[in-house]
C-alpha cells in the first residue's frame, strides 16, 4: 500500500506539473481573448477609441489605427495627410499590402488614435511594454516615450528593449492624438498592444519591477555560483556531469537576453549589438537549453533516449533555427512568428510523456528537478505569448521569476544529492573503521589463538623427552622427584583454552576478542550465543551493534567506581523469528540523559557511546532497541527480524558455545 500511495503521489505530481504549465502560460492569453468583455474597454475603430472609462490603471490602445506607410507623420510634420489604410494593432505590417505587394519587414511607419472622451488631470504617458524595435510615441504632438534610434535609413536603426517616458499633461480639449512612429529592421510593426497610463504610477510601478529584477537577478547569480561550488565539490562521475553546469549557464545566458535585461549588459557583454539582431543568439541559446533537457530527463527520471531519439530532435531543432535564421523577415512574420516558437516546444510534450510512462523510475529529488523545469518550461511559453504580443498582462518578470525559481529548484536537488554523496562517504568511512576494527580484533583474537597453538606443538614436540624422564625416574623408584616433575610440568601445560562462541566468524571474533579483554582487566565474561552464519545484518553492521555494545559494557565495568560485582554477561541467537542480542553488565549506576537519549561516557557522563549508531543500523533493518537499567546493571537488547533457519537453533534451546568466565 506504501509503494502505491508513492506511486500515486508521484504520479500527481507529475500532472500537476503539466496543468501548471498550461494554466499558467494560457489564463493570460484567455484574459487577453476576453479583455474587453471583461474591462468593458472599447477597442478602437476606424482609427478612433472611446476613452471616456478610463479613470485609472492602464488603457490598452489596441484595435484598428490609421497606418502611413515610410512616413514620420509628426517628426516630417506630415500628419494632414490621409492614412495608407486602417491596421489592426497588435499586429504586423508585413501581412498587409500596397498596390497588391505585400510590405516588407524592414522599414518606417506611423499609427495615428483619435482618443475621444478623454480627460485626466494627471500626467499620462503612452509606451509599448517591453517592445524590441525602435519607436516614438506622441500624445497631442508632445513626446512621451522613446526606445531606440528611429530612421529612414535601415542602417542607423538602433533597438533596445526599455523606452524612456517623460510625462504629458492633457488638455481640456475633447480629442486628443496618439502617435507613435517606429522604425525596424526585422519585426515588421506594431506587434505588442501601447498602452496609455498614469505617468507617476507607471514610473511606481517600473520601479518596483525594477528592485525585484535585481532582487531576482542577485538570487539567479548566487544559485548559479553556489551550483558551481557544489559543483567543483561534487565527486563521481553520477554528479560530475558536463550537462548539468551548461544548463545552468544557458539558463543565466538566456535571462541576460531577455528584454528585462538586455539593455543592462547590451553594451558590456553583447558588444552593442541592437536587441532585434540578439534575437538569432536568443533562440540559439533556448533551442541548446531545450535539447541539454534530454540528458537532464534521462539521468533524474531514469528515462532512456534512444541513440535515433536524440539525432531526431537535434535534427529538429536545427531545422527550426536555420528555417528561422533564412525565412524572410515579412514571411516569418507573417506566418510563422507564433508557430516556429511553439513548435519548439515538442521536446518538452514528448519528454513529459516518457516521463510519466516511466515515473516508477524516477530517482530521489527527481521531483524537485521535474517542477524546476516545469517553471522554466512555463515561464518560457509565456514569455513567448508577452513578447509576440499575444497577451496583454505585463509578464515581463514571469520569464525571471520562473528561471530563478528552476535554478534554485535544481540547485537543491543538486545539493541534496551532493549532501547524500557525502553522506555516503560518511558511511561509508565508518563502514571502513568498523572493517578495520574487526580485522584488528580478529588478528588479536587468532594471534592469541596461534600462541596457544605453538605451545602444543611445543609441548608435543617434548612429549618423547617427557616420556623417557618418567621411565627412568620410575624405574630407580625415585617417586618424590616423579611427582616433583609430574607437578611442574602440569604447570607448564596448563593452557587455558580460548573460547569459541558460536559458527559465526565475525561475531565470534568480536565476543573472543572482548572475551579476552576482560580477561585482561579481571571482569568476568559470561556468553551463551547461538549465532548462525546467516544474519539479518551485514558483517559491518553486525561489528557496529555487537562491537559498540561490547566496548561499552567492557568501559563501564572498568570504571574505578565500581569496585564489586563485575561482570559482562552476553546472550545471542535466534528465538520466535527474531535475531536477539542481550548484553548486560555492571556499572556505577550513573547516567546522563539529554532529551530522552543517553549521553556519551567519553566526556565524563554515563554509559552511550556507540548507541546511536546501533539504533541506526537496528532500525534500517526493521528492528528496535531496548535499554533497561538498575542501581547496579545495565542491559541492552537488540531484536531484528529473522526467520529461524533449520541449522540455527533457538536462544532458549541449545547454547553453540558453554558459557565463559
Amino acid at each position: 500500500m506504501r509503494m502505491v500511495s508513492a506511486e500515486r503521489k508521484i504520479r500527481l505530481s507529475l500532472i500537476a506539473g503539466l496543468v501548471f504549465i498550461l494554466l499558467f502560460a494560457h489564463i493570460p492569453v484567455l484574459y487577453t481573448a476576453l479583455y474587453h468583455p471583461l474591462t468593458g474597454a472599447q477597442a478602437a475603430e476606424n482609427g478612433r477609441m472611446d476613452g471616456a472609462g478610463f479613470t485609472a490603471g492602464a488603457l490598452v490602445l489596441d484595435g484598428e489605427w490609421e497606418f502611413y506607410w515610410d512616413r514620420l507623420i509628426v517628426t516630417e510634420q506630415s500628419s494632414g495627410d490621409p492614412p495608407d489604410f486602417l491596421i489592426r494593432a497588435p499586429g504586423y505590417w508585413s501581412e498587409y499590402q500596397i498596390g497588391g505587394v505585400h510590405l516588407p519587414a524592414q522599414g518606417v511607419a506611423s499609427y495615428r488614435l483619435i482618443v475621444d472622451g478623454l480627460s485626466r488631470s494627471n500626467p499620462v504617458t503612452a509606451y509599448i511594454p517591453d517592445f524590441g524595435s525602435a519607436y516614438r510615441v506622441f500624445v497631442d504632438g508632445v513626446l512621451t516615450a522613446g526606445s531606440g534610434t528611429v530612421s529612414r535609413n535601415i542602417e542607423d536603426v538602433f533597438t533596445v528593449p526599455q523606452a524612456k517616458l517623460y510625462p504629458v499633461t492633457l488638455s481640456g480639449a475633447e480629442t486628443h492624438e496618439i502617435v507613435i512612429e517606429l522604425a525596424t529592421a526585422r519585426f515588421s510593426g506594431l506587434y505588442m498592444a501601447p498602452v496609455l497610463a498614469d505617468y507617476h504610477d507607471t514610473i511606481q510601478q517600473s520601479e518596483i519591477r525594477e528592485s525585484i529584477r535585481f532582487i531576482l537577478y542577485g538570487v539567479v547569480l548566487f544559485s548559479f555560483f553556489a551550483f558551481i561550488a557544489l559543483f567543483v565539490l561534487s565527486r563521481g562521475k553520477k554528479l560530475r556531469v558536463a550537462y548539468l553546469p551548461a544548463i545552468m549557464l544557458l539558463i543565466l545566458l538566456r535571462i541576460m537576453l531577455s528584454a528585462e535585461f538586455y539593455g543592462f549588459w547590451q553594451s558590456s557583454l553583447f558588444f552593442g549589438l541592437s536587441y532585434e539582431d540578439s534575437n538569432p543568439l536568443l533562440y540559439l541559446v533556448t533551442f541548446i537549453l531545450k535539447f541539454l533537457l534530454i540528458f537532464l530527463i534521462q539521468e533524474q527520471f531514469g528515462v532512456a533516449f534512444s541513440k535515433r531519439e536524440k539525432a531526431f530532435f537535434f535534427l529538429y531543432y536545427a531545422a527550426i533555427y536555420l528555417i528561422y535564421l533564412f525565412t524572410p523577415f515579412d514571411l516569418y512574420n507573417r506566418y510563422l512568428s507564433l508557430v516556429l516558437p511553439v513548435a519548439a516546444f515538442a521536446l518538452e510534450v514528448y519528454g513529459f510523456i516518457k516521463v510519466y510512462r516511466g515515473r516508477r523510475r524516477i530517482k530521489r529529488y527527481g521531483l524537485l528537478i521535474y517542477w524546476g523545469v516545469s517553471l522554466a518550461v512555463a515561464g518560457l511559453i509565456a514569455d513567448c505569448y508577452y513578447l509576440g504580443g499575444n497577451v496583454y498582462p505585463n509578464l515581463s518578470l514571469a520569464l525571471l521569476v520562473m528561471l530563478s525559481a528552476c535554478l534554485l529548484l535544481v540547485g537543491l536537488a543538486y545539493a541534496l544529492r551532493l549532501a547524500d554523496q557525502y553522506r555516503d562517504l560518511a558511511v561509508a568511512d565508518s563502514e571502513f573503521r568498523q572493517a578495520r576494527a574487526q580485522i584488528a580484533m580478529q588478528t588479536e583474537y587468532y594471534d592469541a589463538l596461534n600462541g596457544q597453538m605453538n605451545e602444543i606443538r611445543a609441548i608435543r614436540h617434548d612429549t618423547r623427552h617427557f616420556i623417557d624422564v618418567l621411565g627412568t625416574l620410575a624405574d630407580e623408584g625415585r617417586y618424590d622427584e616423579l611427582r616433583r616433575f609430574l607437578g611442574e610440568y602440569a604447570e607448564r601445560a596448563d593452557t587455558e583454552p580460548l573460547p569459541v562462541f558460536c559458527q559465526n566468524t565475525v561475531a565470534n571474533s568480536i565476543l573472543g576478542y572482548y572475551a579476552l579483554k576482560a580477561r585482561t582487566k579481571e571482569i568476568p565474561f559470561r556468553c551463551v550465543s547461538v549465532i548462525p552464519k546467516e544474519l539479518p545484518l551485514s558483517d559491518g553492521d553486525l561489528c557496529v551493534v555487537l562491537g559498540n555494545a561490547l566496548e561499552n559494557a567492557l568501559e563501564a565495568c572498568a570504571k574505578p567506581a565500581v569496585q564489586s560485582g563485575r561482570f559482562i554477561a552476553v546472550q545471542a541467537g535466534t528465538a520466535g523469528g527474531q535475531f536477539l542480542i542481550k548484553i548486560e553488565n555492571s556499572y556505577d549506576g550513573f547516567v546522563s540523559i539529554k532529551d530522552g537519549e543517553l549521553l556519551s561516557s567519553k566526556g565524563g557522563g554515563a554509559h552511550g557511546i556507540g548507541l546511536q549508531n546501533i539504533r541506526r543500523v537496528v532500525k534500517s533493518c526493521g528492528g528496535f532497541v531496548k535499554i533497561d537499567r538498575t542501581a547496579t546493571t545495565f542491559t541492552l537488547m537488540v531484536a531484528c527480524p529473522h526467520p529461524v533457519k533449520a541449522e540455527a537453533a533457538p536462544l532458549h534451546d541449545s547454547p553453540g558455545g558453554a558459557p565463559h568466565q
